[in-house]
């Protein structure tokens, strides 16, 4: 029940957008001795307040019986139902509308929205409309650079098969997940409607180490590992497939994926990456602290971001400071999404079930598993992702 017992109390509707929303409301005035109906209606196409049921008069008390707002715009507007009482506002309800979506407000039954199609719109149970599956992977690496030393295995056999960089040049390429250009990852096809959560990540490997799963974004080649100065890089603006779904690259890692074994003879510590981090702010620098000397292939090596940097937004160039001999890197874009620990060779660690509501996988992803080893050692790992869709 909404009721407005003074001259001095209102109903209003506040509108977040200009998209067009029409309002429609019923009340009954009641005195001493009567009862009166009234109503009001009307349109509104921008952000702002509207009265929709103004105060009563003197000694009287005005009841709302019924309240609808319809969205009939073409983007969300978010309808916010407010009692104003003596200017001051206190939120009664709130929903965002998506287009053709209708707020009702009846008299006994309380607030409800409705889809275009007039059915209500209820929370989903966390349990109920799901779709899952599994992908299961299996990959026989070859020998790791040193302990905690990163190594991907796109590159080796197994299921999927091996991951081919291609050559998309030193400005890169975005990655996709369900094209035959990304065949090696561990791919799932977008879904037809809702979203992909990763929801279980297991296996095993036959050594310790920390298995983690990464979606890999973007790539590049042609790094020319013999130059010292700066080389310029144009990756643009990079997918939407961050931690929020969007292209401002928060969570994204940026690091250098080897191809063919370098032949530095020591520890590079002077590469840096030129970036735009995730608030849009230009001229970062990124560093790497030691590039391990005759790097082995398929190690990835993480930068560094600057101070209070959240992720990679664009990358701008990089700076090997040091000749890394021979060999082929490339620079390459990521975001983790999975984690789980071998506690000991070829046993699974029952608590890298991650469990509902799961982590949100992105359209187009495209999946790697990397491990951090305990050694130099030639690791070979098996496992299974398990996807929700709902």
């Amino acid at each position: 029940m909404i009721l407005l017992t003074a001259t001095t109390h209102a109903l209003e509707l506040e509108t977040s957008s200009a998209s067009s929303t029409d309002w429609n409301c019923s009340y009954v005035d009641m005195d001493a001795s009567s009862t009166t109906p009234g109503s009001g209606q009307g349109n509104v196409a921008s952000a702002t307040t509207t009265t929709v049921a103004a105060a009563p008069g003197a000694s009287t008390q005005r009841q709302v019986k019924l309240l609808t707002v319809r969205n009939k715009g073409s983007s969300a507007q978010t309808a916010t139902v407010k009692k104003d009482v003596s200017g001051t506002e206190y939120v009664v309800f709130a929903a965002t509308l998506q287009p053709s979506e209708q707020l009702i407000y009846t008299d006994g039954d309380g607030f409800r929205v409705v889809d275009s199609a007039g059915r209500e719109k209820t929370q989903a149970n966390i349990e109920s409309g799901f779709n899952g599956f599994t992908r299961p992977f299996y990959k026989v690496g070859t020998t790791t650079e040193a302990a905690g030393v990163r190594y991907c295995f796109a590159k080796d056999s197994g299921f999927p098969g091996a991951f081919t960089v291609g050559t998309p040049g030193v400005n890169g390429r975005t990655t996709d997940g369900t094209t035959s250009t990304d065949a090696g990852c561990i791919g799932f096809a977008d879904p037809a409607s809702g979203g992909m959560y990763l929801t279980d990540f297991a296996g095993t490997a036959s050594n310790l180490g920390v298995v983690e799963l990464i979606d890999l974004v973007w790539i590049n080649t042609g790094i020319t590992v013999t130059t010292t100065t700066a080389q310029a890089i144009a990756s643009g603006t990079l997918p939407a497939r961050d931690i929020n779904g969007s292209s401002n690259g928060e969570g994204y890692e940026a690091g250098i994926l080897v191809t063919t074994t370098t032949t530095n003879a020591g520890a590079v510590t002077n590469t840096t990456l030129n970036y735009t981090n995730e608030a849009g702010t230009a001229t970062r620098t990124a560093t790497i602290a030691s590039f391990p000397a005759t790097c082995v292939a398929g190690s990835l090596v993480p930068f560094q971001l600057a101070a209070g940097d959240k992720g990679v937004r664009s990358i701008q160039g990089v700076t090997l400071g040091t000749s890394y001999g021979g060999g082929a890197i490339s620079i390459v874009v990521y975001r983790r999404v999975g984690i789980f620990v071998v506690p000991g060779a070829n046993y699974s660690n029952p608590a890298s079930r991650i469990g509902l509501p799961g982590i949100r996988l992105w359209n187009r992803s495209c999946i790697f598993p990397i491990i951090q080893p305990t050694g130099a050692a030639a690791y070979t790992i098996s496992g299974q992702v398990t996807i929700m869709e709902r």
